[in-house]
C-alpha cells in the first residue's frame, strides 16, 4: 500500500468535526436511527460497507487479510466488510476470540451472513497473524470498561506484532474511548474508521497516537445523530480560520500592540528571545524583554528590533499592553522575586497575561485563582500536574478533565499542549488537529508563548488568541515537516512559516 495515498486520504479528510463521548454516540445512534425509521442492521450494514469501500481502494486482490472480531457490534461489522470481501474475491479469513459463543441481535445476523456466503470462523488462538497484510481489528469497541480481560489481551499482543497493517474498526481494541488511555492493552492502529462522531479519547494524546491515521465516516445516520446530540468538544484545524483582516493604511507600530515578555534568567537567554521574535513575525508591533541583567546583550544580539532590559520592570508593565511570563524564568531568588513585583502590580492593573514555563511552575504554589479578566496558560502535562497537585500519568489519563480542572483552579484559558492540544475556556473546548512529532523538540512552548501574546497584543480576545494561536503554531510546525522532514526541527524554524500563515489572503 502507498503512504502517499494514505497521506492523500487523510489531508482530504475534514477532520474538523464534533467530539462526542462514547455514551452520546450510542444513545444517539439508536435515537437517529429510530426518528429515521433505519433499522440498526442496515446501519452496521453501511459500516461494513465503509470498511470493504477503504480495503478496496488500498489493497489488491492478492492481499492476505484477517478479520478478527469479538462478540459485540465490533464484530457485526467486521463480519459485514469479511463477507463484502469475499465476495469480491478477496483471500479473506476471520477469526474470533471466542468462536463458541452465541451472539446475539444484530452481530448474530452478521455472523449469520458470512456462515451462509460459504465462510468460516476460526479460532484467532490458533492464527498465525503474520501470515496477513493487512489485519482489521473488530474486536473491542467503545463499550469497553475497565481492564482488557486476558484472552483479548493476548491476542492484541500478538496483533501488535505484526508486520500487517492494522485497520482498526471505530476504535482501536482496548482504548478508551473517551479518555484516550490504554486498558490493558490496546491495538496499534495504522488506520482507524470511526463511525458516527468522533469519540474524545480518539485526538489527544496516547488515544492520538494509537489510532494512527484516523477517518471519520457518518454513515446514514450521521446527520441526523448530528442535530441531536451536543458535543463534549470540537475538533479544529488552522484552514477553519479565515484570513486576519488587512492593516489600517494609516497603522503604525503603537496601535499594532505593545507586548511585554518577562524571563530570560541568568544563561536562559535563548527562550525569552524565541518568544519575543515569534511576537515580532506573527505581527507585533513593539517588543520588549525584562530579563536578568546577563542575559540582554545576548537576546538583542542579531535582533535590534528587541528591545530587552533588566531594569525598570514597573515602567515597562506600564508601558505594555498585554504580557508573556515565563519563558528562560528559572527558578531562582531573580525569578521569584520578579514573580512577585509582576503580580503585585497585577493586583491594581488588570492587563492580559500569557503564562508559561517556569511562570506556571512558580504560579503552582499559589494554588488559587488569579482574577484576571484576560488569562492563557500553555501548560504541558507536568506543569499542568505541579498546577494540579497530582502526578503526569493522571493529567494524561483524561486530558479534557485536567484542562477543564486548571480553569477551574486558576481562571482563564488553558492550552494543555502536546498530541491533539487540548485548548479549554469557560465555554469551550477544542482540540488542535494540526501538529506533528517534530515538534517535540525543545523551545516550542516558547515560540507558542510569542504567538499568543502577539494576538492578544493586536485585539484578540483570550479564547480567540488561544484558539488560533495553537492552531497557526502547530500548522506552522507542519509546514516545516513537509518541507524538511520532522527529524532535526527546531523551534526556529518556524518564524518564516508564523509570518506566512498570518498574512494568508
Amino acid at each position: 500500500m502507498s503512504q502517499r495515498s494514505l497521506k492523500a486520504e487523510l489531508s482530504e479528510q475534514r477532520l474538523s468535526q464534533n467530539l462526542y463521548t462514547a455514551q452520546c454516540v450510542r444513545e444517539g445512534e439508536l435515537e437517529a436511527a429510530k426518528q429515521m425509521s433505519i433499522p440498526l442492521y442496515e446501519v452496521m450494514q453501511v459500516a461494513g460497507e465503509t470498511l470493504f469501500d477503504w480495503i478496496q481502494t488500498h489493497f489488491d486482490h492478492q492481499t492476505n487479510i484477517l478479520v478478527a472480531v469479538g462478540t459485540g457490534n465490533n464484530g457485526g461489522d467486521g463480519y459485514v466488510a469479511a463477507s463484502l470481501l469475499l465476495a469480491d474475491g478477496y483471500r479473506v479469513s476471520l477469526a474470533s476470540v471466542d468462536p463458541a459463543r452465541q451472539l446475539s441481535g444484530d452481530a448474530l445476523l452478521a455472523q449469520q451472513s458470512w456462515l451462509a456466503n460459504g465462510g468460516e470462523v476460526a479460532d484467532i488462538r490458533l492464527v498465525d497473524t503474520e501470515h496477513f497484510e493487512l489485519i482489521v481489528d473488530g474486536l473491542l469497541g467503545t463499550g469497553l470498561s475497565g481492564a482488557v480481560s486476558s484472552s483479548y489481551q493476548s491476542v492484541i499482543q500478538r496483533i501488535n506484532q505484526s508486520s500487517a497493517h492494522k485497520l482498526s474498526i471505530d476504535i482501536p481494541s482496548g482504548l478508551d474511548a473517551n479518555t484516550g488511555v490504554t486498558l490493558g492493552a490496546c491495538v496499534n492502529a495504522d488506520t482507524t474508521i470511526t463511525f458516527v462522531g468522533i469519540k474524545t479519547g480518539l485526538v489527544t494524546g496516547n488515544g492520538k497516537q494509537r489510532c494512527g491515521n484516523l477517518i471519520f465516516k457518518q454513515l446514514n445516520i450521521g446527520e441526523s445523530f448530528a442535530h441531536l446530540m451536543k458535543a463534549r468538544a470540537r475538533l479544529i484545524e488552522y484552514t477553519d480560520f479565515a484570513p486576519l483582516a488587512s492593516r489600517a493604511l494609516n497603522s503604525h507600530k503603537g496601535n499594532n500592540g505593545k507586548l511585554l515578555c518577562i524571563g530570560g534568567n541568568n544563561g536562559m537567554a535563548g527562550a525569552i528571545r524565541m518568544t519575543a521574535e515569534a511576537a515580532m513575525r506573527t505581527g507585533a508591533g513593539l517588543v520588549k524583554v525584562y530579563c536578568h541583567a546577563n542575559s540582554s546583550s545576548s537576546i538583542v544580539q542579531g535582533r535590534p528590533e528587541i528591545m530587552a532590559s533588566s531594569e525598570n520592570l514597573l515602567q515597562m508593565l506600564e508601558w505594555a499592553d498585554c504580557i508573556v511570563f515565563g519563558p528562560g524564568l528559572g527558578q531562582t531568588s531573580w525569578s521569584q522575586e520578579t514573580f512577585n513585583q509582576l503580580f503585585s502590580y497585577l493586583i491594581h492593573q488588570d492587563k492580559p497575561l500569557i503564562i508559561d514555563a517556569d511562570g506556571l511552575n512558580l504560579l503552582s504554589h499559589q494554588l488559587h485563582a488569579l482574577n484576571l479578566s484576560y488569562l492563557i496558560m500553555s501548560p504541558h502535562s507536568a506543569e499542568a500536574a505541579r498546577l494540579l497537585d497530582t502526578s503526569i500519568e493522571s493529567v494524561e489519563n483524561d486530558r479534557y478533565a485536567a484542562a477543564t480542572k486548571l480553569v477551574e483552579n486558576y481562571g482563564g484559558n488553558c492550552i494543555l499542549k502536546g498530541a491533539g492540544s487540548i485548548v479549554h475556556s469557560q465555554v469551550a473546548t477544542y482540540v488542535c488537529a494540526n501538529g506533528n512529532p517534530g515538534m517535540s523538540t525543545a523551545g516550542m512552548g516558547d515560540v507558542l508563548s510569542g504567538v499568543l501574546g502577539s494576538l492578544a497584543a493586536q485585539g484578540m480576545t483570550a479564547p480567540e488568541a488561544s484558539l488560533f494561536g495553537t492552531c497557526i503554531h502547530s500548522a506552522a510546525a507542519d509546514l516545516v515537516a513537509d518541507n524538511f522532514g520532522q527529524r532535526g526541527m527546531i523551534a526556529s524554524d518556524l518564524f518564516d512559516y508564523l509570518r506566512q500563515l498570518v498574512n494568508r489572503k
